[in-house]
């Protein structure tokens, strides 16, 4: 009877969320990054199935930079952002995450990323920039509100 009382009770989420329970790339990913990332950076995981990452960052550039040199600057971080990310996570579970969603924010606009997980995990290995660059041309979509 005891058995039953309780399973009924964990049913209705008394004893905490199950979504704490069910594994997912996504959170093997956070536990790694988030030691590792810096001060302005939050990470969290949405989707139905909980497998996609998402990195808000505030952008600390400085805000007299005029439009064009700021949206350079920006797309530059961006950059250099997925990196970070592919280098500090482990490759496996960051293969296997659906998607990785970027929002950089700044005070005269903001960058939306958005990219599977298994293109921002080859960015850790690529070192020639003109590759890099090719790379995330092709794998990463972009919306801009600057």
């Amino acid at each position: 009877m005891m058995s039953i009382l309780l399973f009924q009770l964990s049913e209705k989420g008394l004893f905490g969320s199950k979504s704490r329970l069910v594994p997912s790339s996504c959170k093997a990913v956070r536990v790694k990054l988030d030691r590792r990332i810096p001060a302005n950076w939050k990470t969290f995981c949405e989707g139905k199935t909980v497998n996609n990452l998402v990195v808000e960052i505030e952008s600390p550039l400085d805000k007299s930079l005029d439009k064009k040199n700021l949206r350079a600057a920006l797309y530059r971080n961006l950059a250099n952002d997925m990196i970070l990310i592919a280098k500090n996570s482990p490759a496996d579970n960051l293969e296997r995450t659906d998607f990785v969603r970027l929002k950089v924010t700044h005070p005269a606009g903001e960058i939306n990323a958005i990219t599977q997980g298994r293109y921002i995990a080859k960015l850790a290995t690529l070192t020639d920039l003109k590759l890099i660059s090719e790379h995330i041309k092709t794998t990463v979509q972009v919306r801009e509100e600057l």
